[in-house]
């Protein structure tokens, strides 16, 4: 699913090197399903929450989608055996319902950070109030608190976390990657996807893999 194969191929390695991996998560597609199921993924147990969500949504209605994901999964999440749980952000709200499995589970809690909130919706416009604003960082501060470590992308995020005055030594910094047998050169399907566009012609491609610009209002 879009959005998931950081956390789908982490979890493949966990199952590979031994370790048991359950993962909670929203289940996107409009397809009239209404409660919780689970499914099997090579090795993963997965726990599927049906919540609407799509980059066409608005901003208040991504939070609204957020918020009824983090109260409805953290009794899920909380109810699995566990000796560690693992949150991976965004969104900022996916640290309630861990810490609160964490703590019902008396077992440590690492936080994920893939982007830095509230940063970038503050950076985008997209909060704007001073209330929004402080109420954000505090969510901020109060996850990266309740964590035993704090896993960043990058360099750049691993500051941001310091700053918010998590201790450094804490912090990890595991990049994204590739899949390079996935990303091969393929010369005759690239000749194929050239011929079927004449107007490329000889010129570079450029492929930008993610999400471009601000949702549809």
């Amino acid at each position: 699913m879009p959005g998931g194969t950081r956390s789908y191929k982490m979890a493949r390695r966990l199952v590979a090197m031994g370790h048991e991996v359950n993962m909670v998560t929203s289940w996107r597609e409009a397809d009239g399903r209404k409660g919780w199921f689970v499914t099997d993924e090579p090795g993963i147990k997965v726990h599927w929450l049906p919540v609407q969500y799509s980059n066409r949504m608005g901003f208040g209605e991504r939070i609204r989608a957020f918020f009824q994901f983090a109260l409805r999964s953290a009794q899920r999440a909380a109810a699995l055996d566990a000796e560690i749980v693992f949150a991976t952000s965004t969104p900022l709200t996916i640290a309630l319902p861990a810490v609160y499995a964490a703590r019902r589970r008396k077992v440590p809690m690492v936080f994920e950070v893939r982007d830095l909130w509230p940063e970038m919706p503050i950076a985008m416009g997209a909060l704007k109030s001073p209330l929004q604003i402080r109420a954000a960082r505090a969510l901020e501060t109060w996850a990266y608190r309740h964590a035993v470590a704090v896993v960043a992308l990058s360099p750049g995020m691993k500051q941001g976390v310091v700053d918010t005055g998590y201790p450094a030594g804490q912090v990890a910094v595991l990049p994204n990657s590739s899949d390079n047998q996935k990303f091969a050169f393929d010369a005759e399907a690239a000749q194929r996807f050239r011929d079927a566009r004449p107007w490329l012609g000889d010129k570079p491609l450029l492929i930008y893999a993610g999400t471009p610009g601000l949702p549809e209002s």
